[in-house]
């Protein structure tokens, strides 16, 4: 079983390889690879390229939108400014803070609450709240919001942005989102000092926007996944809708301004997110409002047609298969032919017909191989013509030997007998010759029946035993259903007489020759056979490869061997038999021929 196994296996491995190392398996391997690769590629760079286009789209939308969140924001800080300046360049107001202590203090708070209730009549139409806290450096405060009694007022000289304050010397500055804890809002505060007339700090002026109000502006383009920071140029968050990081320096803006560069949108991986990171400019104001969008949620649309691009390259893929299929059949076909045509001249048969056209160089192999195999059939009708010839020449050269030597012999035999005075037997000896050269001469066919060959044969030996006085015996048969079947001629007779000549010459009394033909299968059995003096193997061996060399001339084992083989093929032929001291069988095969 493990042998049959291994067998089964090798067969299996061979056909694999045969059919990898196929034409047409390579050609369609190497047009599907390239159909792989041109659909992958494309469809690849075309989903690319419609993403990136995509996300600069939106990016760019997105940017437009920041840019009038933007525009909102400088809104808000600009009448934040106003306000400021109002209080800071009323005339009652100035005149108050230069002069403010305790004893003027309800007088002065009286007096800003008129005022403020003023400007927040003024500033209600464009939907503006504010609250005002001025902290006088005696000590005295006001906040025109209810606080309660242990309110600290803002005071600037305990935060960290006092230093900016101090040094803009009455000029405005922006507070990113105060967390006023008193009143728990986060506050944008516009803050300044308040100079006396030596320039010295006698007070702080405080206008505080609640940050809600700033994201009030822009909460209705907050998409799902997305957040909107507001910053300052420091990077502080001014207004955000992630409210834990209101208030503080959350942005490195040189960074930024590296990573952005010329472009109004980045992409920026962190271990939980791809996001599309926007931004918008404002240089009035010097806010910048930044959006980060989850990428995923944002490319929602386009993973649609992501998949509809899979398909139409699945399809795509599909129908390059079917394509590369064809082409490959159709390119291989006419090669398969050609090559089935060649098997069958190599299988023998010379008459095939070349019949493969298609393309250019195949119809050049088909007709070249169609010529070379003309002229390999016109070749080897030309050998065979000289086989023929040689056969023919063999033919009449046997014949030429058989014939002098022959009537040498029997025209001796018959002299002799007239010397004796023998003249009857003369006679006989005569009739039968001339019967024996008439069979043998008057017909030049080189192959004739077992019946005519046959009596040939007893004619032979009938002459023969006129020759030898102590004679021999004969039996010659030969079965009726082939009489009429053909043999080569002087098939038989030279191992008749190598049999008379060197079988029995030498042999004494009772020698016998026995010439039987019989059918066996489909093709003719001879044998010849005598009871004579016989031969050692070495001889046998040697008459087969050489002719044996005597003080007459004769035709040889081998010569009658030669020509079957010549003419037949290698399948028939001569076969000896022979034991020394009691005789020799020589066997023919030979086709029976109609």
């Amino acid at each position: 079983m493990e042998s049959y196994g291994e067998d089964f296996m090798r067969k299996m491995i061979g056909k694999i390889k045969a059919w990898i190392n196929s034409i047409r398996t390579q050609i369609l391997l190497i047009m599907i690879i390239t159909n792989v690769i041109i659909i992958g590629l494309l469809s690849l760079g075309a989903f690319q390229y419609y993403k990136e286009s995509f996300v600069e789209e939106i990016g760019t939308n997105r940017s437009d939108v920041l840019s009038q969140i933007a525009d909102r924001v400088k809104s808000f800080k600009t009448n934040a400014y106003t306000v400021s300046n109002l209080y800071y360049y009323d005339d009652l107001f100035r005149q108050y803070t230069q002069n403010l202590t305790k004893a003027n203090e309800k007088e002065f708070m009286n007096y800003m609450d008129e005022l403020t209730s003023q400007y927040k009549v003024s500033f209600h139409q464009i939907n503006l709240d504010f609250y005002v806290v001025y902290l006088s450096r005696n000590g005295v405060g006001y906040c025109s919001d209810h606080v309660p009694d242990n309110y600290d007022y803002m005071n600037p000289e305990i935060k960290i942005w006092y230093s900016d304050l101090y040094n803009a010397r009455g000029d405005i500055v922006d507070v990113a989102c105060y967390r006023d804890k008193m009143l728990n809002i986060n506050s944008f505060c516009a803050a300044r000092t308040v100079l006396d007339e030596q320039g010295e700090i006698i007070g702080y002026l405080m206008i505080n926007i609640d940050e809600r109000q700033i994201y009030d502006t822009y909460q209705d383009v907050i998409s799902s996944g997305s957040n909107i920071y507001i910053a300052d140029d420091k990077g502080s968050i001014v207004s955000s809708n992630v409210s834990g990081i209101i208030g503080f320096d959350y942005f490195n803006m040189n960074n930024l301004k590296e990573m952005f560069g010329e472009k109004v949108y980045i992409i920026t991986k962190n271990t939980n997110r791809t996001a599309l990171f926007t931004k918008n400019y404002e240089p009035v104001s010097g806010f910048t409002v930044f959006e980060e969008i989850e990428l995923h949620g944002l490319l929602t649309p386009i993973l649609r047609v992501e998949n509809m691009v899979i398909i139409f390259a699945l399809l795509a893929l599909m129908f390059g298969l079917a394509m590369a299929w064809t082409a490959s059949k159709q390119i291989s076909s006419p090669i398969i032919r050609l090559e089935k045509h060649i098997q069958n001249v190599e299988a023998g048969n010379l008459d095939e017909v070349f019949q493969v056209h298609g393309y250019t160089e195949i119809t050049a192999l088909n007709d070249g191989m169609q010529s070379m195999l003309m002229r390999i059939r016109s070749l080897m009708e030309r050998e065979k013509e000289k086989e023929e010839q040689k056969r023919k020449i063999e033919m009449n050269l046997l014949q030429a030997q058989i014939n002098p030597h022959f009537m040498y012999n029997t025209l001796f035999s018959v002299k002799c007998m007239v010397d004796m005075e023998e003249n009857e037997k003369a006679s006989e000896m005569i009739s039968l010759f001339i019967q024996l050269l008439r069979s043998t001469l008057s017909n030049p066919e080189e192959m004739d029946t077992v019946e005519a060959q046959m009596e040939v044969i007893k004619q032979y030996i009938d002459l023969q035993k006129f020759r030898y006085a102590e004679g021999f015996d004969a039996i010659v048969e030969y079965d009726e259903s082939i009489a009429n079947k053909k043999l080569p001629k002087l098939l038989i007779q030279p191992l008749v007489e190598n049999a008379i000549f060197h079988g029995l010459e030498s042999s004494g009394s009772d020698r016998l020759i026995i010439v039987i033909v019989r059918p066996f299968g489909k093709d003719i059995c001879i044998e010849v056979e005598d009871n004579g003096i016989g031969m050692t193997e070495e001889m046998v061996d040697k008459m087969l490869k050489e002719e044996i060399k005597t003080d007459r001339p004769h035709i040889g084992i081998k010569n009658v061997n030669d020509r079957i083989k010549l003419r037949f093929g290698d399948q028939y032929g001569l076969s000896i038999e022979s034991t020394v001291n009691v005789g020799t069988k020589i066997k023919i095969m030979v086709p029976a021929i109609d």
